[in-house]
C-alpha cells in the first residue's frame, strides 16, 4: 500500500514536471517518491525472507533507495525552500555516497557484519515476519552521521527561508521543512534502536518516509494550485485587458485629435487612426521615433530636446512644432503630454494628444495686428490732443536757436565781436537743437507704426520720458507732477512705446479728471517692487474719483466717463498690459481721486521676442 501511494505521487509530480520542465522541485519530489516505493519493496522482501541469505541480500539493497531518499531529500530542499548550506549539502551526499560503499564492501551489509540467526515474529492481526540478529557493522555511524547532518541541513534551510521570506514563504519552511526533519529523526532513530536491541524489531522506516512525503507533496500541490487559480485570474485579467485596449483604440480612433502612447523606453507604441490620417503615414512608419521623420528640421531639436527633458523628470508638458500634413504642408502642431502611473506609483510611459494650431495662430496673429493697429490709433489720437503741447515743446527751442543766431550775427555784423561770447552763443544753439531733436525722435517714435519688439527696459527711464513729453501740457494745466521712483527696481521685458503709450493715457486721464476740481492739482506717478517678483507702476490724481459702479466698466471698449471721449484708451491699455504679462485696475483713493495701477513682470531673460511670439509662448 505505502509502494502504491508512493507510485502514485511520482506519477502525478512527473507528469507536472512534464508539461513545464522549470518545476525542478516536482521532479526531485517524484525521484523521492520512487525511492521510497523502493524502500518499501525492500523492506517487505525482508520482512517476508525466509532464510538469511534472503534477509542479508534485501538488506543490502535496501540502502539504493535509501541513499537516492537522502540525496534527493537534499536538493529538493534547497529547490524548493531556496535556501540551505552547500557545503552541508556535499558533505550530507558524500557521506551516504561512503555508506553505499561501505554496504557493498564491508560484512553481509551496512547494517551488520554478519546475521547469525533469523526469527519469525508474529504481529497484530497473526501476521508473521522475519527478524534477523547477529553482529552490529560499526561503518553504520557513517550512514547515522550523514541522516543527523541531512535534519542538521534541512532546519538550517528552514530558519534561513523563515527569515527571508514573506508570510507564505515562512508557512512553507515551517510545513516543508519541520516535517522532514521530524520524520527523517523518527525513522532514524527507530532504526538505531532496533539495531542496539533497546526495541525488538522489525524496522519498518517506510511509513515514516510515506507521512514526510505526503507533507511535502501537500505544499507542492498547494503551490500548484496557486499557480492554477492565479493563471486563472491572469487569463481572466488578460481578457479584461484586451477588451479594454480594444475600447480604447475605438475611443482614441473616433476621438477628433491626434492621440499617441510611449512605453518607459520613450518609444511610442501606438497611435491613432487620426494621426495617421493626418501624416498619411503607416502605423509601422511612426512606431519607436519614425513619427519624428514628420517633424519640421528647423523644430526637431527643441521637440526632442522637450520630449526627452519631460520624460527624465516624469512631468506634464506641451510644446509646438510644425508636422509634415500627407499633402506634403507643414502644419502647427500643438502636442501635450502627461505621464502614466500605475496606482503604486510606477511609472509606465506616456499618453499625449496633439492638434493642428496653424489656423489659431493665424487668427492670434491677426487680433494681434489688429491690436496694434488700435494702440497706433489710440497714440495718434493722445497725440492730436498733446499737439498744442507739443508744438509749444517745439517753438521754445527753435525761437532760442533764431534769437541766439540773430545775436551772432549781430556781433559779428559789428566786426569787433568776443570769441567767446560768440562760442557761448554757438553752445545754446547746439543744446537747443538737441532738445528740439529730442522733441521730434520721440515723437516719430509714437507716430511709428511697426512690429512690436520686447526687449529689457527701466520702468523709471519710461516714466521719466513721459513726463518730458508731457512737461508743457502739464505746465498749461497747472499740474504739479510728484514722482516716487524706487530705486534698484529689475528690469522689465516689454516694448518702450507701448509702455510709454500706457502712461501717457494714464498721466492724461488723470490730468482730465482733475480739471474743474477745486484745491490743489497734483498727479503722483509712483514705481516699486511688488510681490511675486513684479514691480507695480501707479498713477494717482486728486480728482472726482470713478463711481464704484464704473470701476471694471472703464476698461470695457467704447465706455468712457468723458462726455468727447472715444472709451478706447483705458481697453488698450489694458491689452498692452496683459501682452506683457501684467494686469492693470482702478481704485478710488481714500483722500479723494482715484489710482490706476498696473503690474509687470521682472525681466528673467534677455532675448528679444515678437508679440506673436508672446502669443505662442
Amino acid at each position: 500500500m505505502i509502494a502504491a501511494a508512493c507510485l502514485t505521487l511520482a506519477f502525478i509530480h512527473l507528469s507536472i514536471w512534464a508539461r513545464e520542465s522549470t518545476r525542478l522541485s516536482h521532479l526531485l519530489f517524484a525521484i523521492l517518491a520512487l525511492a521510497v516505493a523502493g524502500l518499501a519493496a525492500a523492506e517487505m522482501l525482508m520482512m517476508r525472507a525466509e532464510t538469511i541469505e534472503e534477509f542479508g541480500s534485501a538488506q543490502r539493497w535496501l540502502q539504493v533507495p535509501a541513499f537516492v531518499v537522502v540525496v534527493s531529500t537534499v536538493w529538493f530542499v534547497r529547490t524548493f525552500l531556496g535556501a540551505g548550506r552547500l557545503w552541508l549539502a556535499y558533505t550530507v551526499c558524500a557521506l551516504r555516497l561512503l555508506s553505499l560503499i561501505f554496504n557493498f564492501s564491508t560484512g553481509v551489509n551496512l547494517s551488520y557484519s554478519e546475521i547469525t540467526g533469523l526469527r519469525q515474529l508474529e504481529l497484530w492481526g497473526g501476521e508473521h515476519v522475519s527478524a534477523a540478529y547477529g553482529v552490529f557493522n560499526p561503518w553504520q555511524r557513517v550512514a547515522q552521521l550523514s541522516l543527523l547532518l541531512l535534519v542538521a541541513y534541512v532546519m538550517d534551510a528552514a530558519f534561513t527561508a523563515w527569515r527571508r521570506g514573506d508570510r507564505d514563504k515562512r508557512r512553507r519552511a515551517a510545513s516543508v521543512g519541520g516535517s522532514i526533519a521530524f520524520f527523517l529523526l523518527m525513522a532514524g532513530t527507530h532504526y538505531g534502536l532496533v539495531l542496539e536491541h533497546v526495541i525488538p524489531p522489525p524496522y519498518v522506516g517506510a511509513p515514516a518516509f510515506l507521512a514526510m512525503l505526503v507533507a511535502m507533496g501537500y505544499e507542492l500541490g498547494s503551490d500548484v494550485f496557486r499557480a492554477g487559480r492565479l493563471d486563472g485570474q491572469l487569463r481572466i485579467s488578460n481578457a479584461h485587458l484586451q477588451e479594454s485596449e480594444r475600447r480604447f483604440g475605438a475611443m482614441a480612433d473616433a476621438a477628433p485629435v491626434m492621440i499617441w502612447m510611449a512605453g518607459t523606453d520613450r518609444l511610442c507604441t501606438f497611435f491613432n487612426r487620426g494621426w495617421l490620417a493626418f501624416t498619411g503615414r503607416s502605423i509601422d512608419q511612426e512606431l519607436g521615433n519614425g513619427w519624428t521623420g514628420g517633424v519640421h528640421p528647423a523644430d526637431l531639436d527643441h521637440c526632442i530636446r522637450m520630449y526627452s527633458d519631460a520624460f527624465n523628470a516624469h512631468r506634464d508638458f506641451s510644446m509646438e512644432y510644425r508636422l509634415r500634413r500627407h499633402d506634403g504642408e507643414y502644419r502647427w502642431v500643438l502636442d501635450s503630454g502627461v505621464p502614466r502611473v500605475e496606482a503604486d506609483g510606477t511609472f509606465l510611459g506616456y499618453v499625449g494628444s496633439a492638434v493642428d494650431v496653424t489656423d489659431l495662430r493665424k487668427t492670434e496673429a491677426e487680433a494681434a495686428q489688429q491690436r496694434n493697429e488700435l494702440a497706433h490709433l489710440s497714440r495718434v489720437a493722445m497725440l492730436g490732443e498733446l499737439s498744442g503741447s507739443l508744438a509749444h515743446e517745439l517753438n521754445q527751442p527753435l525761437a532760442a536757436i533764431l534769437s541766439n543766431a540773430q545775436a551772432a550775427q549781430r556781433i559779428l555784423g559789428r566786426g569787433a565781436g568776443n570769441i567767446d561770447e560768440i562760442l557761448e552763443i554757438l553752445k545754446d544753439i547746439v543744446a537747443d537743437d538737441k532738445r528740439a531733436g529730442e522733441v521730434i525722435k520721440r515723437l516719430r517714435t509714437l507716430f511709428r507704426k511697426e512690429e512690436v519688439r520686447y526687449r529689457a527696459l527701466e520702468v523709471n527711464d519710461v516714466a521719466l520720458d513721459v513726463l518730458k513729453m508731457m512737461r508743457s501740457d502739464l505746465l498749461n494745466r497747472d499740474v504739479a507732477v510728484r514722482t516716487e521712483l524706487a530705486a534698484g527696481l529689475p528690469q522689465v521685458d516689454g516694448d518702450p512705446v507701448q509702455l510709454q503709450q500706457v502712461l501717457l493715457n494714464l498721466v492724461m486721464n488723470g490730468c482730465d479728471a482733475m480739471d474743474g476740481v477745486p484745491g490743489e492739482r497734483r498727479l503722483t506717478l509712483r514705481t516699486a517692487a511688488a510681490a511675486g517678483g513684479e514691480i507695480e507702476v501707479s498713477v494717482a490724481d486728486r480728482g472726482r474719483g470713478i463711481p464704484p459702479a464704473d470701476l471694471q466698466r472703464i476698461f470695457d471698449p467704447f465706455v468712457s466717463t468723458k462726455t468727447e471721449g472715444l472709451g478706447l484708451g483705458l481697453a488698450v491699455c489694458r491689452t498692452i498690459v496683459a501682452a506683457h504679462a501684467g494686469r492693470l485696475w482702478a481704485a478710488n483713493n481714500r483722500d479723494g481721486g482715484a489710482s490706476f495701477h498696473f503690474t509687470l513682470p521682472a525681466k528673467r531673460d534677455s532675448d528679444e521676442r515678437t508679440g506673436a511670439d508672446r502669443l505662442s509662448g
